[in-house]
C-alpha cells in the first residue's frame, strides 16, 4: 500500500527497523520501498533470516526475509 508501516524483527522478535512508507498515488513507488539494512540503532544488520510485518489501513501481512552478504 502506498501508507503503511514496515517493521522488520528478528527471529528473537527484536525490533531490528521500523519503517513510515508514504508515497503518493500515482508515484509508480506505491509498493517498493528500499532499505539500506542498517538497524534503527544505526549498526548494520548481519546476514541471516527477520521477519518483516506490513500494517496499513488494508490489515496486515506478515513474512519472511532473508538476507545474505
Amino acid at each position: 500500500p502506498n501508507t503503511c508501516t514496515i517493521s522488520i524483527y528478528s527471529l528473537d522478535g527484536d525490533l531490528v527497523q521500523s519503517i513510515d512508507h508514504n508515497e503518493p498515488a500515482g508515484s509508480g513507488e506505491g509498493s517498493i520501498h528500499r532499505w539500506d539494512l542498517i538497524s534503527r540503532n544505526y549498526g548494520a544488520i548481519v546476514s541471516g533470516l527477520y521477519y518483516w510485518v506490513v500494517e496499513s489501513d488494508y490489515g496486515k501481512q506478515i513474512g519472511k526475509l532473508v538476507i545474505i552478504m
